[in-house]
C-alpha cells in the first residue's frame, strides 16, 4: 500500500549543553588582578579554608568556609569573596559578616577603637555561580582578569 506525505515538516532543535558561564574559573586560578578599581587595583591572592585573609596586631582573620581572593596592604584587605564564603575572628571563632548569597568585593580592616573587624562590601555582582569569578556585571564598575 503506498504512503501519503502531505510535506509537512517539523523541525526539532536540541541543545546539546548550555553555554559555558562568562568569567574565570575558580578551580584553577591561583590569583587575580583588579584594575580601573581605584584604591582595589593589584594582585589577589587564593585563600582556601583555614588560610589568613588578614593579619593584624594579635588577631587573625582566616577562612573557615568557601574561597576568597584577598590583597592585604598593612592592617587592610581588600577580599573577592565567592558566595556562601565565611571569614572567622581567630581569637572569638565569631563569623565576621559573611555569608554573602552572591559575589562581593569588602574592604576588611580591623578597628583599634572598637577592638573588631569592619567589613564593607564596596562593590557587588549579581551572580551566584560559586564556580566561575563573573568578570562583568560588577557594581560600581572593575575590572577582573585572571593573573
Amino acid at each position: 500500500m503506498p504512503r501519503l506525505s502531505l510535506g509537512l515538516g517539523v523541525q526539532t532543535i536540541r541543545k546539546v549543553g548550555a553555554a559555558a558561564p562568562s568569567g574565570i574559573p575558580v578551580a584553577s586560578t591561583a590569583s587575580v588582578v583588579f584594575s580601573n578599581a581605584g584604591g582595589f587595583n593589584g594582585t589577589y591572592a587564593k585563600k582556601i579554608p583555614s588560610e589568613t585573609v588578614l593579619l593584624t596586631s594579635g588577631e587573625n582573620a582566616f577562612m573557615s568556609a568557601g574561597v576568597s581572593y584577598a590583597l592585604a596592604i598593612g592592617d587592610t584587605a581588600r577580599v573577592l569573596l565567592r558566595p556562601n564564603s565565611t571569614i572567622q575572628h581567630e581569637v572569638y571563632g565569631t563569623i565576621l559578616g559573611t555569608p554573602y548569597a552572591n559575589w562581593v568585593v569588602l574592604l576588611f580592616y580591623w578597628d583599634t577603637e572598637a577592638g573588631d573587624y569592619v567589613y564593607e562590601a564596596t562593590y557587588t555582582n549579581p551572580s551566584t555561580n560559586q564556580t566561575t569569578i563573573p568578570t562583568t556585571g560588577w557594581s560600581p564598575s572593575l575590572t577582573i582578569t585572571a593573573a
